[in-house]
């Protein structure tokens, strides 16, 4: 099997209906799969899309008994992919994101030609016009980043916990945050960067050594832990603008929470649990002076 495509779905099943499209129209070889992992949707849409799909070669959907999140979720797709086909690529990728190019598999085999990666990236179209968001970083954050970052969550959780978030909007208002510089590194191809988790090609450089994302995180920072794990396995992620997709961004979680508020207090929660999982991962480096 040549490439195999890995959906992670959780209501909002037209999303996931486009996605599977997209991958049926653009997909330039015979020798393709696709997965669609139903994160126990409480709609019914996982068993609507099993009876929809039932009947397609190419398709798999498996239904997960109870919500996984991001990381456990597709490596239920992934370990199904690696054991059920051992194909060159796997592909892991969000419900609400759409190919855009007819050659996408081309352009990977020749890019995994050149570098031999890991995980390879795209450029990442999405709604509000932007096609910046890949790469995230051009060097993985460092220990002293990430504690700093678990304090800067722990005071808005305690900032959204005593309902001083009004206060602090009112203030932004009157004397608004800057905003930092952005420079053009995404119309350029880059090797060893961090890439964005709503679509990520994976390699057999990255199969035969892991066996699908570090799962000790629900949701927020997969790709700083996945980034982590391969600059110390010496193992490349690179970002190339040649390919092309769309992110509608949040579909899913649009589904989880309704309010603004709920959805902050939701967000800042995991960010935060997360953050601690990746001080972790850092620790055991250090420990043990490198390695998986």
């Amino acid at each position: 099997m040549k490439i195999v495509f890995v959906i992670l779905h959780y209501h909002a099943k037209e999303e996931t209906i486009k996605s599977v499209a997209s991958i049926q129209e653009k997909t330039d070889v015979e020798e393709y799969k696709i997965v669609i992992v139903d994160n126990a949707s409480k709609d019914g849409s996982g068993e609507y899309l099993k009876k929809k799909y039932e009947a397609d070669e190419h398709i798999t959907v498996l239904l997960n008994e109870q919500n996984l999140g991001f990381a456990r979720g597709n490596n239920v797709g992934f370990r199904y992919a690696k054991n059920t086909w051992d194909p060159d690529y796997i592909v892991l990728m969000n419900n609400d994101v759409y190919l855009l190019d007819d050659d996408t598999v081309s352009k990977i085999e020749q890019e995994y030609q050149r570098s031999q990666f890991a995980v390879l990236g795209p450029m990442i179209y999405t709604v509000d016009g932007r096609c910046n968001i890949n790469p995230i970083r051009l060097q993985p954050m460092t220990k002293a980043e990430v504690e700093k970052e678990i304090r800067i969550y722990s005071n808005k959780q305690k900032l959204y916990h005593y309902h001083l978030d009004t206060l602090r909007d009112f203030y932004r208002r009157i004397r608004p945050v800057k905003k930092k510089k952005s420079y053009k590194v995404f119309i350029e191809r880059m090797e060893h960067v961090q890439l964005h988790g709503c679509f990520m090609v994976f390699s057999r450089k990255y199969t035969e050594k892991f066996d699908g994302l570090d799962d000790r995180t629900f949701l927020y920072r997969e790709e700083a832990i996945l980034y982590k794990h391969m600059c110390e396995n010496s193992l490349n992620c690179v970002y190339l603008p040649d390919i092309h997709v769309f992110h509608r961004e949040d579909a899913s979680t649009d589904t989880i929470v309704k309010t603004d508020r709920e959805r902050v207090i939701f967000e800042i929660s995991h960010h935060l649990k997360s953050l601690n999982v990746l001080k972790k991962v850092y620790e055991s480096y250090e420990g043990s002076g490198g390695g998986k």
